[in-house]
């Protein structure tokens, strides 16, 4: 009897046994999916002059990683998503729109006698003013000038009166030579041109070299144009050259010309003055 009572009780403890791991065997792990974002901003900048109105791009570029792992019969998924932005900045060059037409200026420098004024004058300060019209995209322009030259006196020839006064008006053609236009950059038009017209020259106490015979007795081989400190007044030409600079309104040149004139016969035994030439060089600044 306890034999059997004994044998009953194990196996009842069999069967909860048994009951238990079955229950524990249909019970399911719910399978849970893990995300993980990330943004990383990464810019870059690109340094140099700033331009009025700059192209900006902007690339974005996303990446995403995803890492999988199963452990028996659990599977966990985790996605890395990475955002770059590059932003570029294109620099646009800013060109400086040139004008053209009506301009005056002012311009100064030295003057040169040469010819019949070179032994009988010192060299002499100069100052001009001027007006013209040069299209911006045009080669062809015309200028009038009007320029002022004190020469010093030659030691020799003090005696003869005060300083020399001279005064050249001009009336040219300009021509610009269409070569190397921006050498000097995008915002600035470089021109070298050619100059040359008439020339209305009006003077005072100009020693001028006589080509031969005496004067008053006298060995000297010079006089003052017309004689007397009055003023005197001859037709000529000018030519020459220069370099400009136009940069939006404004234009800089430095210039060189040789105005020539002839004074003719003297009024004393009909001896002639040696033909007379300025070369004048100065800078100066034009504006539109």
């Amino acid at each position: 009897m306890l034999n059997r009572n004994a044998l009953l009780l194990f196996a009842g403890a069999a069967m909860i046994a048994v009951g238990a791991t079955a229950a524990s065997a249909q019970d399911t792990t719910t399978s849970r999916r893990t995300t993980s974002q990330r943004r990383i901003p990464v810019s870059k900048e690109s340094s140099g002059e700033v331009a009025p109105t700059p192209t900006v791009r902007v690339d974005t570029v996303t990446v995403y990683k995803t890492d999988t792992l199963q452990v028996q019969g659990r599977v966990d998924t985790v996605t890395n998503t990475v955002t770059r932005t590059d932003t570029v900045v294109q620099n646009v060059p800013m060109v400086v729109r040139q004008i053209g037409g009506l301009y005056f200026g002012i311009a100064g420098g030295t003057n040169l006698p040469e010819g019949g004024l070179r032994t009988v004058n010192n060299v002499g300060g100069t100052g001009q003013l001027q007006l013209g019209w040069q299209g911006a995209t045009s080669p062809l322009g015309i200028r009038g000038d009007v320029q002022y030259t004190q020469f010093a006196e030659a030691a020799p020839w003090a005696s003869l009166g005060a300083k020399p006064d001279v005064f050249n008006g001009n009336l040219d053609l300009k021509l610009q030579i269409p070569i190397m236009q921006h050498v000097f950059g995008t915002s600035v038009s470089f021109s070298p041109y050619l100059i040359g017209g008439g020339s209305y020259i009006r003077y005072r106490n100009l020693r001028m070299q006589l080509q031969e015979g005496t004067l008053n007795n006298t060995t000297t081989n010079a006089s003052l144009a017309g004689f007397d400190s009055g003023w005197h007044d001859d037709w000529g030409w000018n030519a020459g050259g220069g370099l400009a600079w136009h940069m939006g309104r404004h234009e800089v040149f430095i210039e060189s010309r040789l105005i020539q004139f002839n004074r003719g016969t003297s009024s004393v035994n009909g001896v002639d003055f040696e033909t007379a030439r300025q070369i004048p060089i100065v800078f100066g600044v034009n504006f539109f």
